[in-house]
């Protein structure tokens, strides 16, 4: 048995997004200070060691550009959306069947695609390692910045104890980050998501994505390109890969997310467990349109596909 798990929104109690941009906002911060020889180990009058105001005048200068930049990029990707969902056909109401919302779904892509070019150039992420994003997952958790849905963990050691498989499979930029988040060693938890190069700040697409039928698979990317994992159709294939590689093709699996980015995973899986802090949630009102039935996991029979839930306790108690 293989436990596949988004991450924002369904490890987590929200979105982490902003939370990580405003880590790598402070971090560029801080390095510009760094960078600026504010502290030379060389001399040895204290005095020396502090900022003069022409330079902290600039390192401020450095700061919000950056951080307009990064704020551009928000507008530019929420603008983008709206125009495309505004303009596609059929509407949201006219979408009654899984194939016509999956369809809906695919054609995301471009718009995700812009949106990555978009962070790529405003580097945002340059100059972070793999150790420091797995750092930062860790104290925002710690700090409480960051919350874990209920249960998670005692869910997760449950797995364990079975001898399950438990990987996360996520659009988020920063699979270090989702590591330090979720608590667990490296070598427990297997993470697929982008990565960041550290060089320049590139966000990368997961190996699990890099073979050319896999890059191929959506018309938005060429064999040449590393396929970046944004939306439905990415992560449908990711689990795909991840379960052939492990030849666990013909064996069950339990898929949890909360949003549509999750919705193809949860129909192909044995039971798809969306999680949702109640009914009205976008994916399960999404569902029920296409005519798939959502109750909650304490309702639902033995063999129903598809449940919901609000936290990994309830998951528990009814032995999912």
């Amino acid at each position: 048995m293989s436990i596949f798990l988004d991450f924002d929104g369904t490890i987590t109690t929200e979105d982490t997004v902003a939370h990580l941009a405003n880590f790598a906002l402070r971090f560029q911060s801080e390095r510009e200070v760094k960078g600026h020889g504010v502290r030379d180990v060389s001399r040895t009058s204290s005095t020396q060691d502090i900022a003069s105001p022409v330079e902290i005048s600039a390192q401020s200068r450095e700061k919000e550009d950056l951080s307009s930049r990064w704020d551009e990029v928000v507008c530019a990707y929420v603008s983008d959306y709206k125009s495309h969902v505004s303009s596609y056909a059929p509407c949201e109401s006219d979408r009654q069947c899984v194939e016509d919302e999956i369809a809906f779904l695919r054609s995301q892509k471009h718009v995700e695609t812009r949106s990555l070019g978009r962070i790529n150039e405003c580097a945002l992420f340059q100059g972070i390692s793999p150790a420091t994003f797995r750092e930062a997952g860790r104290e925002l958790v710690r700090d409480g910045t960051v919350h874990l849905r209920p249960g998670f963990a005692d869910f997760v050691r449950r797995a364990f104890a079975k001898g399950w498989h438990v990987s996360v499979i996520s659009v988020n930029w920063s699979a270090a980050f989702i590591e330090g988040a979720c608590g667990f060693a490296e070598d427990e938890i297997s993470v697929f998501a982008n990565e960041v190069r550290e060089d320049d700040g590139t966000v990368l697409g997961p190996g699990a994505l890099t073979g050319d039928a896999l890059l191929t698979s959506n018309r938005e990317e060429s064999p040449s390109q590393s396929r970046n994992l944004t939306n439905s159709c990415d992560k449908r294939d990711a689990v795909r890969e991840v379960r052939r590689k492990r030849n666990e093709l013909d064996k069950p699996f339990y898929y949890f997310g909360d949003s549509t980015t999750d919705m193809e995973c949860l129909l192909e899986a044995t039971r798809g467990v969306v999680i949702a802090d109640d009914e009205q949630s976008t994916l399960i009102q999404t569902l029920r349109r296409i005519g798939k039935p959502v109750p909650h996991v304490r309702d639902a029979e033995p063999g129903e596909e598809l449940v919901w839930a609000s936290n990994f306790d309830e998951t528990i108690a009814v032995h999912v």
